[in-house]
């Protein structure tokens, strides 16, 4: 038995060493942006480079609070991403029910088209949509961007909660049906409690795709009033004074703060929502 335990330990050393390598390769990046935010501007650029600050600071995160437009595009990237969000779930839930629950003709044809369009790539569309929106002057519009924003990730909410709902045993309703409960009562009362860790997941999806998303507010929304962090972000680099390392790094570290607590706070629903999709009850 010794043996079998010592083969079997031995064979997890590969895996082991390539999940370690793995780690590195991603949070390699992260720890030295963190790092790099602790750092004055002559540290952050002086060659060779160090590992950690010699004197660390937190004045690089003092300029970014008392940034006036930094709480502005906060705001927005807040707004933007959960409105988009909950535009998803609005028609995800309702078409993934719908998609799982009734049977009618073309269903098949619907559901791979609803994919296909998820598979369009945005800047494919960014010419036409701009002079459309020029056009009936809606440019600069925040309704506007979150409905841009969310039928970016309406067809794969659709699909997601088609499985999650499916993963559901139909007797269950057939049950609440007998009861007396309409279509609706079940939807709201039986299914969405229990595919809620499945609509954590693609709200956490939806709000990390949004919140990173960059090339729609920049053109679309011009103004700096409507910019998110990510378009501050990205104005640094192009910035006429040049770009200030630390500072940037301090940027980026709050500006991914929100989506990492969010995913920390969900992580457990999050988890087991991917996973209840995948087995039908």
């Amino acid at each position: 038995m010794s043996n079998a335990l010592s083969n079997r330990s031995n064979g997890q050393i590969p895996a082991i060493l390539g999940s370690l390598l793995v780690a590195i390769i991603v949070l390699g990046p992260v720890l030295w942006a963190f790092a790099t935010s602790f750092k004055t501007e002559v540290e952050a650029v002086v060659i060779p480079p160090t590992l950690w600050p010699t004197s660390p600071t937190l004045d690089n995160y003092t300029k970014v609070f008392k940034d006036a437009a930094f709480f502005s595009d906060l705001w927005n990237s807040v707004a933007y991403s959960v409105g988009a969000v909950i535009i998803a779930l609005l028609v995800g839930i309702p078409g993934g029910y719908a998609a799982a629950r009734f049977s009618f003709r073309g269903k098949r044809t619907l559901m791979l088209v609803i994919l296909g369009t998820s598979m369009v790539p945005g800047v494919a569309l960014l010419v036409p949509t701009y002079y459309l929106l020029e056009t009936v002057g809606l440019l600069n519009s925040g309704i506007v961007i979150t409905i841009i924003l969310s039928a970016r990730i309406i067809p794969q909410t659709v699909w997601f909660i088609a499985n999650f709902v499916e993963a559901v045993p139909i007797e269950i309703e057939d049950s609440a049906m007998i009861d007396g409960a309409s279509r609706f009562q079940i939807i709201w009362a039986l299914i969405l409690p229990l595919i809620r860790p499945g609509i954590a997941a693609v709200a956490t999806i939806g709000i990390v795709t949004t919140w990173n998303d960059y090339i729609t507010v920049a053109v679309f929304a011009p103004e700096v009033a409507k910019r998110t962090l990510q378009v501050a972000l990205v104005n640094q680099v192009f910035d006429a004074v040049g770009i200030s390392w630390s500072y940037m790094m301090a940027f980026v570290m709050v500006a991914s703060s929100p989506v990492i607590l969010m995913f920390g706070f969900v992580q457990k629903w999050f988890i087991s929502g991917l996973t209840a999709g995948a087995v039908k009850g």
